[in-house]
């Protein structure tokens, strides 16, 4: 299993995860996981439907937002933040490395926080993404 980066308490992201995975995770207490690539990104993931069904069946929230690596908008990181805040704690969100997910809630707090609150926090949960923070620190007023 990837490793997790803590970004708030009730929110951690990873990499790639199988049904296997959320096993042990909803046994750790996880209650959703927000799942951030699109379906075929690459040949060797699993299928979001053998997740989802897994997830739910452990009877976790399963919450699918594909976003295309590398193209990350704000309006997408306002509608992760939607969904996070409306989901039952705590959150995992994951995708193939872990850094989109760190991407969109970052752009979920842009609004209510300085820029390099959240580049300290990123960094503090482990994240290395120049472009981001460059992006976070110039948008703020």
């Amino acid at each position: 299993m990837p490793a997790l980066r803590h970004i708030e308490a009730d929110l951690a992201t990873t990499g790639q995860l199988t049904p296997e995975d959320l096993r042990q995770l909803v046994a750790q207490g996880f209650q959703t996981f927000i799942f951030n690539r699109p379906d075929q990104e690459e040949a060797d993931q699993p299928e979001t439907q053998a997740l989802q069904e897994t997830a739910e069946a452990l009877g976790a929230t399963w919450i699918h937002q594909p976003v295309v690596s590398g193209q990350v908008t704000d309006e997408q990181g306002a509608e992760f933040g939607r969904l996070y805040a409306a989901a039952p704690k705590p959150v995992l969100a994951f995708c193939r490395t872990g850094a989109r997910c760190g991407t969109l809630w970052a752009l979920s707090q842009q609004q209510q926080r300085p820029g390099h609150e959240l580049v300290a926090q990123l960094k503090e949960a482990g994240f290395d993404l120049p472009d981001l923070f460059q992006r976070l620190t110039h948008n703020q007023a």
